[in-house]
């Protein structure tokens, strides 16, 4: 399985965002959505090996999109990565709880960085 097999869905508000990590993780099929309420219709058609998840979004947040991408059987097992600008301190716990794989502050995160943490999750 080549990574181009992967899927990789990335839901964030921030076109600027969605360009750069997509283009950082171009190795993988990247598929993308603006709003969580889409988000979740990529997530369940699709069925992406991963997904990277803001939290402040229209329509849907990402905590919500989280606990829902959890509580559906075709969804529930896919590693979900909040990747968001906010402070750890602010929600990485609640995130935790509602079943996050992990939470990356984006001003941490260079987009090489999120390839290689990628690497690792789909390992």
């Amino acid at each position: 399985m080549t990574t181009k097999d992967k899927k990789i869905l990335i839901i964030d508000d921030e076109q600027p965002i969605l360009d750069m990590y997509s283009s950082a993780l171009g190795d993988y099929t990247v598929m993308t959505a603006p709003d969580g309420e889409e988000g979740l219709n990529v997530a369940r058609t699709e069925k992406p090996d991963l997904i990277y998840l803001d939290i402040i979004m229209p329509k849907i947040n990402g905590l919500d999109v989280l606990k829902k991408l959890k509580e559906d059987d075709k969804t529930s097992e896919i590693p979900v990565v909040l990747l968001t600008n906010l402070p750890e301190e602010a929600s990485k716990d609640k995130a935790k709880v509602l079943g996050a794989y992990d939470y990356f502050v984006k001003v941490n995160y260079e987009p090489d960085d999120l390839l290689e943490a990628t690497k690792k999750i789909l390992r």
